[in-house]
């Protein structure tokens, strides 16, 4: 069992999620660990940025009252969108876009 977070954390929905695994599947660990590693520290970058007023990393898009934030992933094949929910200290991955090698 792993202790509960005290600081900022990134959860993936469903979409986001499968895309990992199929980077997994498809023999590719090392992007999706140097994904998971990203997201983790956005994570913590948000966190300060909302901490000190500043707005989070990416290009920002409100759709239906939820602002996005849509940010490639540097070096790598990938792009996703994310919000933010100060209160529960989390940032949402919900679309993960891999370029997959043809």
């Amino acid at each position: 069992m792993q202790p509960a977070s005290t600081g900022w954390t990134a959860v993936t929905q469903v979409t986001a999620s499968k895309v990992l695994r199929q980077m997994r599947d498809a023999g590719h660990a090392d992007l999706h660990d140097n994904i998971v590693r990203f997201l983790r520290a956005l994570a913590l970058e948000v966190g300060s940025a909302v901490e000190s007023a500043k707005p989070p990393p990416g290009l920002p898009m409100t759709i239906r009252g939820v602002t996005w934030y849509s940010l490639p992933v540097p070096n790598d094949p990938v792009f996703f969108n994310y919000s933010v929910y100060p209160e529960q200290q989390q940032i949402r991955v919900c679309d993960l876009i891999w370029v997959a090698p043809a």
